[in-house]
């Protein structure tokens, strides 16, 4: 740059825009266009194989008049060694995108994306948590080639170690299917989370099964969920699910995320996608008199459309959240879980001798006999249906019964 007038910040700073673009050179190839716009940007001229070309070194003042100097320099060692520094610059733009694409972030998202047609909305819930609350903070932003076993090892120890251990086993799992993942379309060469499946620190837990509503308590359960009023601690359509959990035997995910395009009331039939059901088939459930009785109180609540949901909720899936059901079970003073009402009718309706095949059909049970599943095709509606009304006429029965013995124990007393 020796010999030449070169540039200053102020001379940048006041260059005023013409009709037509100009030049203000600064020596050594470095330049500033002024565009009519009065846009400015650097350029850096350059000979390379006999050919002249430019390089864009960004806009001021963005880039100060100094940078654009430093940046002009690292340019000009480029062409030395024989390298366009505009190449370099796009593949090192690529290099940078693709460095983005392969955090265990990305892929992490990408993977829960390219599942997520083929999980039920339950499963996606529950993996998105776990990924998120569990890997994220510390895996997101690093590369997934650059993590290695002991360093995967040390986030799960940490949450192991503060409580959460099957849900840190869990997590392991999601991890090691990102990482496959991740390995299927040339973003890693290992997988640490596989290597550490049978890692004996990460212990399993004691398994809890799903603790059934005890059969004595069923009187004190339709009292409390037949509360109205101030009386009434519970949200209707939380009063709702449950009674639905309680006459048909779905599951906790399949009654949170229904539409009103599933009810037959006229019929008296609920049809669940297969998306929301763990065998991944349609199920049809009959409806009781007393099913029917709730879902009609409740459509003039919630019904929008035949696609709005039957319990709307505020967070990101439009429905009711995964924890109401069990928390409101809690809030009445039952320490169970909507799965154990299953539990309930399955061992109400086998002592009072109904057809198993038929039990086990309502509650979506897979025959374990591999043979026998294949030639029982059979939904037993014709038995389901009477036996599903029986069912919530014992419940009704049973807070009648309890009222009765109520009233002679007072009788008595007085």
């Amino acid at each position: 740059m020796a010999g030449e007038k070169l540039l200053t910040e102020a001379t940048c700073k006041n260059a005023k825009a013409r009709i037509k673009q100009y030049y203000l050179n600064d020596g050594g190839g470095l330049r500033l266009r002024i565009r009519p716009d009065s846009s400015r940007s650097w350029l850096y001229r350059f000979r390379l194989n006999g050919r002249e070309s430019t390089c864009s070194l960004g806009t001021y003042p963005q880039i100060s008049l100094q940078i654009a100097r430093v940046k002009t320099r690292e340019a000009s060692e480029q062409v030395s060694k024989g390298i366009n520094p505009a190449t370099a610059k796009r593949v090192a733009k690529v290099a940078q995108i693709i460095l983005g694409e392969t955090t265990f972030g990305a892929i992490g998202k990408e993977w829960l994306t390219h599942n997520q047609e083929g999980w039920s909305a339950a499963h996606y819930e529950r993996n998105e948590g776990l990924l998120r609350r569990y890997l994220l903070p510390d895996l997101g932003r690093l590369p997934i080639d650059s993590i290695g076993e002991a360093y995967l090892f040390a986030v799960l120890k940490k949450k192991y170690d503060g409580g959460a251990k099957e849900s840190s086993r869990r997590a392991r799992a999601i991890a090691s299917q990102i990482f496959a993942f991740a390995r299927a379309t040339q973003r890693a060469t290992k997988n640490p989370a596989r290597d550490m499946a049978d890692n004996p620190y990460f212990k399993r837990p004691p398994v809890k099964h799903h603790e059934a509503i005890p059969q004595q308590d069923i009187p004190k359960l339709m009292e409390r969920l037949n509360q109205t009023g101030k009386n009434q601690i519970l949200d209707f359509k939380t009063v709702c699910a449950l009674k639905l959990a309680l006459y048909t035997g779905l599951r906790d995910n399949a009654i949170r995320g229904a539409k009103w395009n599933e009810i037959d009331l006229i019929k008296g039939f609920w049809t669940v996608p297969a998306t929301r059901m763990k065998n991944r088939k349609i199920h049809i459930v009959p409806l009781s008199q007393q099913a029917i009785h709730a879902l009609t109180n409740l459509k003039s609540l919630t019904y929008r459309s035949i696609d709005s949901y039957l319990f709307p909720g505020t967070g990101k899936y439009g429905c009711m959240a995964e924890n109401t059901l069990r928390l409101a079970l809690h809030r009445l003073g039952f320490k169970v879980t909507v799965h154990g009402m299953r539990t309930l009718i399955t061992n109400v309706l086998n002592e009072n001798h109904f057809n198993r095949d038929a039990i086990e059909r309502q509650l979506d049970h897979m025959e374990e006999n591999s043979i026998r599943r294949a030639y029982l095709t059979s939904d037993f509606m014709d038995i389901r249906v009477p036996m599903m009304q029986w069912f919530a006429n014992w419940c009704d029965l049973e807070v009648n019964q309890q009222k009765a013995t109520n009233v002679i124990a007072l009788r008595k007393s007085a």
